[in-house]
């Protein structure tokens, strides 16, 4: 054999041989998935299946243009929160807020046009009785312009959103309700349900953030991707 050939012979001997996850002992193993315990989500996306799931769980109440900001896991100030506009206002009320036409609907008179049987969408209304207000001068779903904004861009928990809701002129003469506390309510049943959904967000997140760390999720990727370990579990 020529000297050449020794070395290269030499060289193929002493070269590393490598294994499948699979192939690794079992405390080999376990030194590769904590070696690899971050794989998935340090260097992938891994929220946008929960955010993309929140985005259209959110279309269906009647929102859009919904964008999610959202920090984690372990710092004071980490959260969730979205901002929205409401494109249906009659779905929004009726399954984000839960405002329906109710059995104890206040009387409207006797025009038939304002019964409640033949006109849902002031029912719908009419449920606002419950904070102070009927719907006698006709307020509609569509009157209504209905935000979640953000109002801080420090941090990105469930309390840098609010609720912003203006209302179309009625033109009604001698109305002498106090609107103000009417926006304020609303306001408040808006923000209180955008904070509750950003809370939940945020658990999903940090609990889908926990299980993409799991060892069975670990070697999932590890074997998916046919990495090749050392004796030692590391990948070569």
């Amino acid at each position: 054999m020529s000297l050449k050939r020794f070395k290269e012979f030499i060289f193929e001997s002493e070269e590393e041989k490598t294994y499948s996850f699979d192939e690794l002992p079992k405390e080999v193993k376990e030194k590769a998935l904590e070696n690899n315990r971050y794989i998935n989500v340090e260097y992938t996306e891994w929220y946008e299946p929960i955010i993309e799931d929140f985005e259209y769980a959110m279309e269906k109440l009647g929102l859009k243009d919904v964008e999610v900001e959202f920090t984690g896991f372990y710092s004071q100030g980490d959260g969730a929160s979205f901002t929205a506009r409401v494109d249906d206002e009659e779905l929004f009320l009726k399954k984000a807020l839960d405002i329906n036409a109710s059995t104890e609907f206040l009387d409207m008179g006797e025009d038939e046009d304002t019964s409640k049987e033949a006109d849902e969408l002031r029912q719908l209304m009419g449920d606002l009785r419950n904070v102070g207000y009927d719907t006698r001068e006709k307020l509609k779903p569509e009157d209504l312009y209905m935000e979640i904004v953000r109002i801080s861009s420090r941090y990105s928990h469930e309390n840098t959103i609010e609720a912003s809701v203006e209302m179309e002129e009625l033109g009604v003469e001698d109305d002498d309700r106090d609107w103000n506390k009417f926006y304020d309510e609303m306001m408040s049943m808006i923000t209180d349900w955008a904070r509750e959904e950003s809370k939940e967000l945020y658990q999903r997140l940090d609990k889908y953030h926990d299980e993409l760390q799991s060892d069975e999720e670990v070697a999932e990727t590890l074997i998916a991707n046919d990495y090749q370990f050392n004796e030692r579990g590391e990948i070569v």
